[in-house]
């Protein structure tokens, strides 16, 4: 699964944001994601991803980019394309 339609899964059935918000602009903020729901979120991409997210690392997520991007750069990293 991508990164981006794992994120509107979570954000969505989990947070209880509209489907059609979740876009790689939009600011978590935008999105009411809370600071417990980035960790928890973290926690999730962590597990399906294999990745280790600190709370400093997650603190410095604004947009659904950042978090996309995170994630991809470091899976790009260790060449797993099951992005």
């Amino acid at each position: 699964m991508r990164v981006l339609d794992l994120l509107t899964v979570l954000f969505c059935d989990k947070y209880g944001c509209d489907p059609d918000s979740v876009e790689m602009s939009a600011t978590l903020d935008d999105l009411n994601i809370a600071p417990h729901e980035r960790l928890d979120m973290a926690m999730v991409l962590g597990e399906t991803y294999g990745l280790d997210m600190d709370a400093a690392t997650v603190r410095e997520f604004e947009t659904v980019e950042d978090v996309v991007g995170y994630v991809e750069d470091i899976l790009n990293e260790r060449g797993d394309t099951a992005t």
